[in-house]
């Protein structure tokens, strides 16, 4: 059910509106919407609050509550966070609806809420910020996934549940094999689910393969991608489709903070120093699709090779610190040539 927020809103200026701005704040059940504008004076006003379902009917609701709201002719965004995939099927409804909707990532509206100097962290605030930051910001129209992209993306993430229930059923069957007198029956039921998950991979492998070979453009970025030493065409159709082609990323900083490998340290005074570790508050996609290129690249390519070591130099008690690093190398490696659309050079060296 909607409901309506008891938050008094800011007192509504006289002055001609130049913009509104409806900030979204979604988790996998409800909306937090918060409609506000900015006059010419560029105050910001919050006209209203409110809950809705995030659902078909509550998408509706929604597109009736702002539109009884907005003002004809006066430019109007709606901003929300790219929340997993919760925020997809609005995102999409309402481009349907001809909004011009911003959809930003995670760190860009902590930043925010950090320079507004806000200690709390609730729905409500993070819907009153995007709403906010979509009214005082140039916001960068949001375009969705193309139709292939989309396909690749669902594919490959049907593909890690399969790859894992793949290794489910190895163990169990690994367990079954060495039980006190097995049983026949059970080993051949086991053998078999393992020889129908292997083929559902197989089958979906080739699926990837023609979708990439339908889109010329598309392949010729991914064969590039693919001249680093230890990324397959696999890992590049992940990280790629994960990325939405990397549509939302405007820096290696970002994508390094979207993919969870940011560094977080915690320490205060003297008396308190915890280890420096990733966030890992970032898409897990990635970051699995990363790991054994990683492990591939730390032998094979000399430059991450170096890289590795290094880091191994400096903590070498944990292999998994130097193969993190290698792994976010990897990823912005993967980034840049995909936007330059352009082979990977081992003997480049940045300009200064």
């Amino acid at each position: 059910m909607n409901r309506v927020s008891t938050q008094k809103s800011t007192p509504v200026s006289m002055l001609p509106l130049v913009k509104h701005c409806v900030g979204i704040d979604v988790s996998k059940d409800s909306l937090e919407v918060c409609f506000a504008s900015m006059d010419g004076e560029q105050t910001v006003t919050v006209k209203a609050t409110r809950t809705f379902g995030n659902r078909p009917n509550g998408w509706k609701a929604l597109n009736a509550w702002i539109t009884r709201l907005r003002t004809p002719d006066v430019p109007l965004w709606v901003v929300m966070e790219a929340t997993g995939v919760y925020y997809e099927g609005l995102a999409y409804f309402l481009n349907e609806q001809h909004y011009q909707v911003a959809v930003v990532l995670p760190n860009k509206t902590k930043s925010y809420l950090a320079s507004l100097n806000l200690k709390s962290k609730t729905d409500a605030l993070e819907a009153r910020a995007l709403s906010q930051m979509g009214l005082e910001r140039k916001m960068k129209p949001w375009r969705g996934f193309s139709s292939t992209i989309l396909s690749l993306k669902r594919l490959c993430r049907e593909r890690e549940a399969l790859q894992q229930d793949l290794v489910a059923a190895s163990n169990r069957l690994h367990a079954h094999k060495h039980e006190h007198q097995a049983e026949k029956k059970t080993l051949q039921r086991a053998q078999q689910h393992i020889k129908f998950l292997q083929k559902q991979i197989k089958d979906i492998d080739e699926q990837l393969q023609k979708i990439l070979d339908q889109d010329s453009e598309l392949k010729a970025k991914v064969d590039n991608v693919c001249t680093i030493k230890g990324v397959s065409t696999l890992t590049a159709i992940i990280v790629i489709s994960e990325t939405n082609g990397f549509e939302l990323i405007e820096n290696k900083a970002q994508l390094v903070s979207y993919a969870g490998y940011d560094v977080v340290e915690r320490q205060s005074g003297t008396s308190v120093k915890g280890k420096t570790r990733i966030s890992k508050k970032g898409n897990a996609h990635l970051r699995r699709a990363m790991h054994y290129p990683a492990l591939t690249a730390a032998r094979c390519n000399p430059q991450l090779q170096n890289l590795y070591q290094r880091v191994l130099d400096r903590n070498p008690k944990t292999k998994m610190v130097a193969y993190v690093a290698v792994q976010r190398k990897l990823l912005v490696l993967i980034y840049t040539l995909f936007k330059k659309n352009t082979a990977y050079d081992p003997h480049y060296t940045a300009p200064n």
